[in-house]
């Protein structure tokens, strides 16, 4: 077996759980036949914009199969899935929490709430509203400002500190010793996908986000070759399409 470990990287909305929030609808028999699989140089992790308390209410089920969670888009890890540790520098959180504020105060319509952050900033759109727009509307807003990026994931805009991704969180896991995967969906990963040595989406992945993608990477289908600094596509969206990824990975690992 190989000796290297696949850290693998699961986004969640979109990825993993639909934007509803739930699992696929009749995939988690399935889903937790793969993890029970999983080989032992293989390392399985949460990676989401969310904070832990969100995975652990979302995917209880299936949350002990993981190694560890990569939380608000790369800026805290939980090593134990039962804690949360900073890795922004704390000068840069500050700056990030004062943005936060003058945010709130904007009191913007197109945003019915602002989530738990340590240290970065999500806001979830209202019913009806275009998150396109407004994502547009904010990076215009905040295109100055040096010490954080404005992205979005398929429900939220959110303000990232720069040079952090959830690429980054991984590292911390791998220690510069393994091999990242990722498996995600949307634009607020087009970096971690850019990065990671493999790199997979489901089939319902935001076509702006492959559109970024393909100038850097082949793109193939599972099946084909396991082909470092290649990208794949599921043939199966959210759930279901990431079974078929890890079976995949799995196998080839």
């Amino acid at each position: 077996m190989n000796e290297k470990i696949f850290h693998i990287g699961i986004d969640l909305h979109g990825t993993l759980i639909t934007n509803d929030e739930f699992l696929s609808k009749g995939s988690e028999s399935e889903l937790v036949e793969v993890l029970e699989s999983k080989p032992e140089n293989a390392k399985l992790y949460i990676c989401t914009g969310n904070d832990l308390s969100f995975i652990k209410r979302k995917i209880p089920g299936i949350l002990p199969y993981f190694d560890g969670a990569v939380l608000e888009t790369g800026c805290v890890i939980s090593e134990d899935l039962d804690t949360e540790e900073i890795i922004v520098p704390e000068t840069i959180v500050k700056q990030i929490k004062e943005l936060e504020l003058t945010l709130i105060d904007c009191d913007y319509p197109e945003v019915y709430k602002f989530a738990r952050r340590l240290s970065s900033i999500s806001m979830f759109t209202r019913h009806g509203m275009s998150l396109e727009d407004f994502f547009g509307k904010i990076s215009e807003e905040l295109k100055y400002i040096d010490y954080a990026r404005v992205t979005r994931s398929s429900v939220a805009v959110d303000i990232i500190p720069s040079k952090h991704d959830k690429y980054n969180g991984l590292e911390f896991f791998a220690r510069s010793n393994g091999i990242i995967v990722a498996i995600a969906d949307s634009l607020n990963d087009i970096e971690w996908l850019k990065k990671a040595d493999y790199s997979f989406m489901p089939s319902n992945a935001d076509p702006a986000a492959v559109e970024q993608l393909c100038p850097m990477r082949r793109r193939k289908v599972l099946g084909d070759d396991f082909d470092i600094k290649s990208f794949y596509i599921s043939d199966r969206k959210e759930t279901f399409g990431v079974t078929d990824i890890l079976k995949f990975i799995f196998k080839n690992a």
